[in-house]
């Protein structure tokens, strides 16, 4: 299993278990998983990815959250990114993703970027 999918209120957060995410056939079982995350989401419209475990990943990963991003997109899905390590953080700042894609410090601080349906307000 590469990644862990839990229910945190009302919010799928998918956690990519592996350190490594270097080889090609990782990268495309993760695209494969990836494909049904916007169908998970779509009762709520919301979806984190939590890089916490990820040290290092292949640029082809990158390729993979774009079109996880783009799929979110089409299917009104919001995607929001967190704890992703200095290294990889430099490599999205060096691509401008940090200005396309929304990206948090922590877990915490994203899915209270979310809004939650337990307060009582959506945003």
């Amino acid at each position: 299993m590469v990644l862990d999918i839990k229910d945190k209120e009302d919010v799928v957060v998918v956690t990519l278990l592996d350190v490594r995410i270097l080889d090609t056939a990782a990268v495309a079982e993760i695209g494969e998983e990836f494909k049904n995350l916007t169908l998970q989401a779509a009762a709520d419209h919301k979806l984190l990815l939590n890089f916490a475990k990820v040290q290092f990943m292949a640029s082809a990963m990158i390729g993979q959250i774009m079109k996880l991003h783009k799929m979110c997109k089409r299917d009104k899905v919001r995607l929001k990114l967190c704890c992703i390590c200095p290294n990889i953080m430099e490599v999205f700042h060096v691509m401008g993703l940090h200005k396309v894609l929304d990206i948090y410090d922590t877990e915490q601080k994203a899915l209270d970027a979310f809004g939650s349906r337990r307060l009582g307000w959506f945003r």
